[in-house]
């Protein structure tokens, strides 16, 4: 995930289009392919280490419009409204966790809580 306007900036300095940087960042790349896979994870790289991405795990994500969730194998349950900025974690079929809104910069720190859950 990109803040608005870094993905122009991205692109300039990957040197590729916007359409192979949003496809690169939502993991659609064919791995097939060794020359797209490789500017695929150049441009994940490079978007998390030089323009402040944030690396929201989406590959196992679900999304259903604005509402993405993350299951993991302790039974625990993530879920962002990427709109909003409501977050909750259920574990056991209750809620443990949640904000009203969350910066994306706390994105990563959510999962974890989620992901270690006991």
């Amino acid at each position: 995930m990109l803040s608005y306007g870094n993905l122009a900036r991205l692109t300039d300095a990957v040197g590729c289009s916007e359409p192979t940087a949003r496809k690169a960042l939502r993991f659609e790349e064919n791995t097939e392919n060794a020359d797209e896979h490789s500017l695929a994870n150049k441009i994940r790289y490079n978007a998390v280490k030089h323009f402040g991405g944030i690396d929201t795990g989406a590959a196992d994500a679900v999304v259903k419009g604005d509402i993405w969730t993350w299951d993991y194998p302790n039974g625990a349950r993530l879920a962002i409204n990427f709109k909003s900025g409501a977050v909750s974690i259920t574990f056991n079929g209750r809620v443990t966790d949640c904000a009203d809104s969350i910066p994306t910069s706390d994105i990563y720190d959510w999962q974890l809580k989620a992901e270690n859950l006991k």
